[in-house]
């Protein structure tokens, strides 16, 4: 063997040759990474169509660099995708998309429709999907109407799909956890109204804890929370902001037993290691009354990165 291959081989099995490997690639987290979103084209479904959309398509959503995590811009992603598709820290499987130029697609491939997105040329039968299609999926106000929704999927166009955090959903936690939520409920929300019939009974209500449920809990391997709220106040009509106690806000616990909010409207679609950093990232689904809706992407500290959203009117 050559005595320089020799000696590096040697190297890259010490301390000191593991650095200087790792300084052949780049770090993790300096590489462009692109997120995409497998999604339903909702496109179709305009003024609540029964039942399912017959395409799917990408949306394009975020994309990582040097600078960070930020929406992307879709004249700077290749014209064809090879995507991995990420679920539950687990890969589904791969699929191929492409820009439609001019108006050569269908009229919602059109950019004044909700997002620029691409088609997709792998095989119906090959594009994964889990469980069925369902109203929770079909958008705003649909949970129970003649739409039907696939549930979307997270695209990466690297390998990474890994759930390093362990984020699960679970039934309850300890009362230490519960204590701190609402403690942090009460911080955020020191003025709430009770209601009847849509309107006000009963200012600065101080409610009983037996109205406040932690209705949704999702915990981490590293000891962290994040608690969905949802406050019984009566009925007190339509919400449709964030800063309403009634707009069942979501709270991140971290493991030093600190209690944040981070936003309402949510519902988790996955948790997943998209930078290959060693942390996860979370991608939400944001439905917000009565007409934004989209996708929103927060770090592995539950901060808000970047958001694709789009509304109806």
């Amino acid at each position: 063997m050559h005595r320089v291959n020799f000696v590096w081989m040697v190297l890259c099995v010490t301390s000191l040759g593991q650095i200087l490997c790792a300084q052949t690639t780049p770090a993790n987290g300096t590489e462009r990474v692109l997120i995409g979103i497998l999604d339903d084209a909702r496109e179709e479904m305009v003024n609540w169509k029964p039942g399912v959309a017959e395409h799917r398509l990408v949306r394009p959503a975020f994309e990582k660099t040097g600078a960070g995590w930020h929406k992307v811009k879709f004249g700077t992603i290749p014209a064809r995708m090879k995507w991995t598709v990420a679920f539950d820290g687990k890969s589904l499987g791969e699929i191929t998309s492409q820009t439609v130029l001019g108006l050569n697609g269908p009229v919602w491939w059109r950019p004044e429709y909700l997002t620029k997105a691409q088609a997709i040329v792998t095989p119906a039968n090959a594009i994964p999907s889990v469980g069925v299609p369902s109203g929770k999926y079909a958008g705003l106000g649909e949970w129970d109407g003649p739409s039907k929704g696939r549930r979307p999927l997270v695209l990466v166009s690297k390998p990474f799909v890994s759930d390093p955090d362990g984020w699960k959903r679970i039934s309850q936690v300890t009362d230490a956890i519960d204590s701190i939520v609402r403690a942090a409920f009460r911080r955020d929300f020191p003025n709430v109204a009770r209601c009847k019939n849509e309107e006000i009974v009963q200012r600065n209500w101080k409610y009983p804890d037996s109205s406040l449920k932690l209705v949704t809990i999702y915990a981490s391997n590293r000891d962290s929370f994040l608690i969905q709220t949802s406050l019984n106040a009566g009925d007190c009509g339509y919400v449709d902001d964030p800063n309403d106690p009634l707009s069942e806000p979501w709270f991140f616990v971290s493991n030093d037993g600190q209690a944040r909010r981070i936003g309402s409207f949510l519902s988790l679609l996955d948790a997943g290691d998209y930078d290959n950093d060693g942390r996860s990232e979370l991608i939400f689904i944001l439905e917000q009354p009565e007409d934004t809706e989209g996708f929103v992407l927060y770090d592995a500290e539950l901060r808000k990165q970047a958001s694709l959203l789009w509304t109806y009117h």
